[in-house]
């Protein structure tokens, strides 16, 4: 028997509304969001802008060259994937896909009012197990890994380009590591905002995703936010039980009704009241 994979055990928190809580527990169900419908209207495109303005004074030597034709296919959606062909797929072989990216976005940081008031203000944060998170969304992988889906992006954004960029560019030309060109500049760029969303301290997961992923798990669905319809995606079978570990509720909702229907919402799934709590922030 393969030993248990142990990933790095981190505080995340999802700043949502009441009614995206009651849906995650109602359906066992999470959403993911098209990067492009995002808050931050530079999504991505923050980062390939240094990284293209680092790369093209380089632009003869062949290595930048592919680097600079991969940084162009991704931001037209496309991204080159190595993928089983043939029947049961037994062989395998370089395919341009098209590609959307699903962002889950989370936070290190707790019980914070900047985020209270950017993302949460009438909702609440929802504190995940970062090992059971990571399990469930590992699964999504490993099920796919025939047609082309690799790995997902994962980790905490850093919102200083301009002080990391050299390094990891130095590294990418002193590995020439060629198959994983797309997969390296997705893992970077997807990870960098702006420092105007430094507050956020965010920690993101990012699925790539091709149609073919979709089925029992995961299916594309669509939510309307103002006048915009978001593209999202939702994953199936969320275990609600072992992955939500706490629950605040923001400090702006002051009705202990709110409290009190959502502990008998969680008696009903079988999961404790007791996570429930309010935030110990003071306001009006």
């Amino acid at each position: 028997m393969a030993a248990k994979i142990q990933y790095e055990n981190i505080d995340l928190y999802h700043y949502t509304s009441l009614a995206s809580l009651f849906a995650i527990l109602q359906n066992e169900t999470i959403r993911l969001t098209d990067y492009r419908f995002l808050n931050d209207t530079q999504e991505l495109s923050y980062a390939t802008h240094w990284l293209k303005a680092l790369l093209q004074p380089m632009a003869e030597n062949e290595f930048v060259q592919k680097l600079l034709t991969a940084i162009e296919n991704i931001e037209q959606g496309k991204v080159e994937r190595l993928k089983g062909i043939g029947e049961d797929l037994p062989y395998l072989q370089w395919n341009m896909c098209d590609l959307n990216y699903y962002i889950l976005s989370l936070s290190q940081n707790y019980d914070d009012l900047a985020m209270w008031r950017m993302y949460a203000k009438d909702g609440c944060s929802i504190k995940f197990n970062s090992q059971k998170l990571n399990e469930f969304l590992y699964s999504l992988r490993d099920d796919n890994l025939k047609n082309g889906f690799t790995n997902l992006i994962k980790g905490p954004v850093s919102y200083n380009a301009g002080q990391s960029m050299d390094a990891v560019v130095k590294s990418w030309l002193e590995l020439h590591n060629e198959p994983m060109i797309y997969d390296d500049v997705l893992q970077y760029c997807l990870r960098i905002k702006s420092p105007d969303f430094s507050f956020e301290h965010e920690y993101r997961f990012g699925i790539p995703f091709e149609d073919q992923y979709l089925g029992e798990k995961a299916t594309k669905e669509f939510t309307l936010v103002g006048n915009t319809i978001r593209p999202q995606l939702e994953l199936k079978k969320f275990p609600v039980a072992d992955v939500i570990e706490e629950i605040t509720i923001s400090p702006f909702v002051t009705s202990e009704l709110t409290k009190i229907g959502l502990q008998e919402l969680l008696k009903s799934k079988n999961m404790s009241p007791d996570i429930v709590k309010q935030s110990s922030i003071k306001i009006r």
